[in-house]
């Protein structure tokens, strides 16, 4: 019906039912969401259209989605949605996250293989060597939990206080409007650890919308 209403440009109808279909998780339809994205940015919505948009990046992300969202963003002056190296690891591993655990997990295997082999053969194994492998599992540890590590925010709503500490009595550090796109690298209560132009800052967890 949402569909049929869209195709007659029922636009406010249509996207009151699309809405009511919209999951806050991954399950999401991506027509589903360019759909909702189409219909915020024609509504002038831009804090739902890159919220939307940004849902869809954890489903099928790509370099031309990026660099819509950072084009859309720097005409709204909007931060945190600049396409950089990290975003586009970010594209890269979660395209082909299925392979590369296997690939490194077997190059681990092997290692260990062949230094229990040395020590079964009574090889003397190097130092350096040993450093190695104890950097590779430290390394494969922490590419393994990029994607639950990596977590974004949008604000949503006008005047919202950027404050040194988690607590309302904290001094404001910056006030923002909405629509900006935050990293979140912790919480406390209803707190959030953010981080803004390179500094760590608290947000209230009512002020944001979590991708």
């Amino acid at each position: 019906m949402a569909d049929s209403l869209f195709a007659m440009a029922r636009y406010t109808e249509a996207s009151m039912l699309y809405k009511k279909n919209f999951g806050n998780d991954e399950k999401n339809n991506q027509s589903l969401l360019l759909k909702l994205a189409f219909l915020s940015e024609k509504t002038n919505d831009y804090t739902n259209c890159l919220y939307y948009l940004s849902k869809l990046a954890l489903i099928t992300p790509s370099r031309k989605l990026f660099e819509k969202m950072d084009k859309l963003a720097s005409e709204q002056n909007l931060k945190g949605y600049e396409f950089d190296d990290y975003n586009y690891f970010i594209i890269f591993y979660r395209r082909y996250g299925d392979y590369i655990p296997i690939l490194l997990l077997s190059l681990g295997a092997y290692i260990v293989f062949i230094m229990l082999l040395k020590v079964h053969r009574k090889e003397a194994i190097l130092r350096i060597h040993k450093i190695s492998i104890i950097l590779y599992l430290i390394a494969l540890l922490g590419l393994l939990n990029v994607p639950s590590l990596y977590k974004t925010c949008i604000v949503i709503n006008e005047n919202t206080f950027l404050r040194g500490e988690p607590s309302s009595a904290s001094p404001v550090i910056e006030k923002v409007g909405k629509g900006h796109k935050l990293i979140i690298v912790g919480s406390i209560d209803h707190w959030d650890r953010v981080i803004w132009d390179n500094k760590i800052v608290y947000i209230r967890q009512n002020d944001l919308w979590h991708i």
